[in-house]
Parts: C-alpha cells; structure tokens; sequence
C-alpha cells in the first residue's frame, strides 16, 4: 500500500475493508521515498510510532500519577512481553497508532479538566474532538478509551446521578424528556433481546427475528449513544460547535472512505455462551497465555506459567490502591472494559484475536507499576525485589521468543523458484501472497487462493497464473 502511495494511490482503509484506517501507510510512504522499501524500513515506522507513543504516555503518567509510576511504567512497556514487542514493531500499526490517539485524548482531557488561564491552552478540548475522530478512524479500539473515562467519571464524581437528572430537568425540553424514555425503553427492549439471544439462541416470530446478540446490542449501543448525544447538546449547546468540528476533522478520512466504498464499516460478528463456553479451553490456554506474554505471538510457550503469580499480586496490590482512591481509577477500569467489550462484541474468533485486546497495554504496565510504587512504600526491599523481578520476566519472556525465531528461509526459496522458472504472476494461500508480492519488490505478482482478496488488480493479473503449490512444492 505504501509502494502505491508513492504511484499516486491514496487508500483511506486497509485494501479489502471499510473500516481500519491507515496513517501509518502514508507515513511508510514517505521513508520509502528516502530509503528501500525493505522489512526493517516498514517495521522502522511502527517502531518510531511506538517510541512517540512512550514519549506521551510518559507526560500523561507525570501528570495524573507520579515521576516514579511514569518511569516504572515505560521500563515495563520497553521490556514489554513478546505479544507486545510483536506488536511494536509490525507493519501494520493499527495497536500503536490507538495507543497514540488514545494517550493524545486523555492528555487533552486533563489539561482540559485543570485548565487555567496559565497553565493549559483553551483549545485542549478540541484537540481531544480531534483525538477521538482521528482514533475512530485507525479502528473501533478507541472506544476502550471512551467507556473507561464514562466509567471512571461515574465512580470519581460523587452525586452524578442527581447532577445530570436536574440538568436534564433544566435544560431538556419535556418532549424531549419523554423521547430520551423511550430510548432508553427500546434501548433496555434490546438489551434484553440480546441477552436471550446470547444464552438461549434468540426466537423467530412474525417475521421478527432475535438470534444474533452482537446486532442486538449494537442497536441498544446506538440508541443509548443517541440519547447521550440529545442530553449532551441540550445541556452544553452552543459551546460543543467547536470540537464537534475537531471531532469531524479527524474523523473526516473514515467519512470520505465510507462514502466512496458506500459501506458503514466493520462487520458485527456473532458469539453466544455456547460458542464462548467452547472456546474457553483456547481463551484460557492459549490466548491469554499470548496477551500476558506466557505464550509467544506463535503460541509457543516462554516461560513457566506460574510465574504469574508474582504479577497476579502487583495487580492485586493496584488494585487495592485504587479501591482505595489513593490513585486514579481509570488505569484499573480500562481492562476490565476492554475485555467486557471484546467478549460482548463477539471480537473472539480463535487464539490469535488477542491482537484485539492488545490496546490494554495502555494501562496494563501502568497498573503494574502502581502497586511496584505501593510495595515500596510498605518495604522497600520488597518493592525493588518485585520490580526487578517483573523486568526480568518480560525480558526472559523475549529471550525464549527470540531464540525461536528464524528467518523466513520459504519465502526466499520460493522467490527463486519463480524467478528460476521465469514466473511473473502465481497464486497462493492468503498468508503467502501478499508477502511475496512485497518482498518481491512486486517484480513477481502472488495473489491469494483463498481468504480476503485485498487488492482485486492484482487478482486480476492472476487470473490464469498457477498455484506455487503446483510450480514450487
């Protein structure tokens, strides 16, 4: 896609899709205009995304935690387990590009909440609009970050409940009033609906069919949004023209995208508690091993399992912390919403769908490097002992990985098979096409038998060409 960039093709989602924006392809474009365009060209980008992001999450952790948590926190994340090394320096940089968003909006939001005429810029909010449009753009994991912050609000402002019912009483028209009940009762009708979809199947009936719970509380989710919306333009008004503009700004590539491709993004997916019952063995043997780092991003195992345990009680101590208040609970909601949205979303397809969990390192090394923090304060012996102990894992983790990586010797061997045999187009699985195509140098054109066809012109040269298969076994 970078390669394309530079002969004058301007992609705004990943070829095949209308949804999962791309920055990070403009920006591979443009090293590949001063520099080959080879792997650790393409990786280099992620990589220098994934350094920015530590620069601003730094600042964010000094803000709203400490010198102490911000700096444990980026030694965590530097040292990070395999899934998140991988991630950091892949050629899609979906992960690290919502970290970035995601690290811009809540600093936004903090100056925004402790603004002063001399300590932060009138225009934070509309940088966290913006934030949040260019976010939901990348990729729908930037809602991780919106229901954490909802949450965390309802729990650190006292009397909120009472706050926003007279607010709506003051400043929502009463036609409105009974409009937003209704929401909220066709909101709660869905809910319900999903939730017998979920554990016992759904109904058909009269032509009204209630069997898949991720599209039921989808429109729940949308219903509740709009309601939220009604309230929030009702009591704020005219002062949300500004960053809802922002908002549009960086959102405007999604806009454009979907216009053209004429889709509405991404597809909904469907799991039920049969289905996750299912999967439960993978869930808890294979893709949480991978998330946490037991398990490296091939599911091979790193390092023994019950060394968790160490990690397991860091968390707890953080958590204790938090409950509490001793420190902002945001950093300790932001997983547990995640996994609630993945699983309630259907995001689960098999081992590897942790890649869609990934955005909780967000807060995950944060949270670690709390309850380092509230160690050492109790002891500190204690507390250089387990953060000691933590970084040595993670990096112990890598080194298992690393020692069984090796190159990608097939790839190579096949290349030189198709040149050997004067083979300019070819087709193969999904996994192999497309790499062979970059690695070419698109001297030689693969397109894939089976999967996503991501790029139809290059189908299109293929048509007729053979399987590698059948030429390069």
């Amino acid at each position: 896609m970078a390669r394309h960039v530079l002969t004058g093709e301007h992609p705004l989602f990943l070829w095949g899709q209308r949804y999962k924006g791309v920055p990070e392809v403009y920006l591979t474009a443009a090293v590949f205009r001063a520099a080959p365009p080879t792997v650790v060209a393409l990786k280099a980008v992620t990589l220098a995304c994934f350094v920015v992001f530590l620069c601003l999450n730094f600042r964010l952790l000094q803000r709203v935690c400490s010198q102490a948590v911000a700096w444990i926190a980026t030694a965590f994340l530097i040292a990070g387990p395999p899934s998140l090394v991988f991630w950091s320096m892949s050629g899609s940089a979906e992960i690290v590009m919502t970290l970035i968003a995601g690290t811009v909006l809540l600093l936004a939001i903090e100056a925004t909440l402790k603004r002063s005429p001399n300590r932060a810029s009138p225009y934070s909010i509309y940088i966290a609009a913006a934030a949040l449009g260019f976010g939901l753009w990348i990729q729908q994991f930037i809602l991780y970050y919106v229901v954490s912050l909802a949450v965390t609000a309802a729990i650190v402002t006292p009397g909120w409940r009472a706050t926003l019912q007279q607010c709506i009483r003051a400043r929502v028209p009463a036609w409105l009033r009974a409009v937003l009940v209704a929401l909220a009762a066709v909101a709660a009708l869905y809910l319900l609906l999903g939730l017998m979809a979920f554990f016992g199947g759904g109904f058909q009936a009269g032509g009204i069919t209630a069997t898949h719970p991720q599209k039921m509380w989808w429109i729940a989710g949308v219903l509740v949004a709009t309601a939220v919306a009604i309230v929030t333009i009702c009591v704020f008004r005219g002062q949300l023209a500004g960053p809802a503009l922002a908002f549009l700004v960086g959102y405007a590539p999604a806009l454009i995208g979907r216009i053209g491709n004429r889709g509405m993004g991404a597809p909904i997916s469907r799991l039920d508690a049969a289905a996750l019952g299912a999967a439960l063995p993978d869930i808890t043997h294979v893709m949480f091993p991978i998330l946490f780092g037991w398990r490296d991003p091939m599911a091979r195992p790193t390092l023994y399992p019950r060394l968790a345990l160490l990690l397991a009680i860091v968390a707890a101590v953080s958590y204790w912390l938090a409950w509490r208040r001793t420190v902002t609970p945001f950093f300790h909601v932001f997983p547990l919403v995640a996994a609630t949205m993945f699983f309630v979303s259907g995001s689960y397809i098999d081992a590897q769908s942790y890649r869609y969990l990934m955005p909780i390192y967000a807060a995950l090394p944060v949270v670690y490097a709390i309850g380092v923090v509230g160690l050492w304060r109790a002891n500190r012996l204690a507390g250089a002992v387990v953060f000691v102990s933590a970084v040595t894992i993670f990096v112990t983790q890598q080194v298992v990985w690393y020692t069984q990586l090796a190159p990608d010797r097939e790839s190579q061997r096949v290349l030189e098979c198709l040149d050997s045999a004067d083979i300019r187009t070819a087709r193969a699985g999904y996994w192999q096409s497309y790499k062979l195509t970059f690695l070419s140098g698109e001297r030689i054109i693969v397109s894939p038998l089976d999967g996503m066809d991501r790029y139809p012109k290059y189908s299109e040269q293929t048509r007729e060409a053979p399987s590698i298969s059948r030429r390069c076994p």
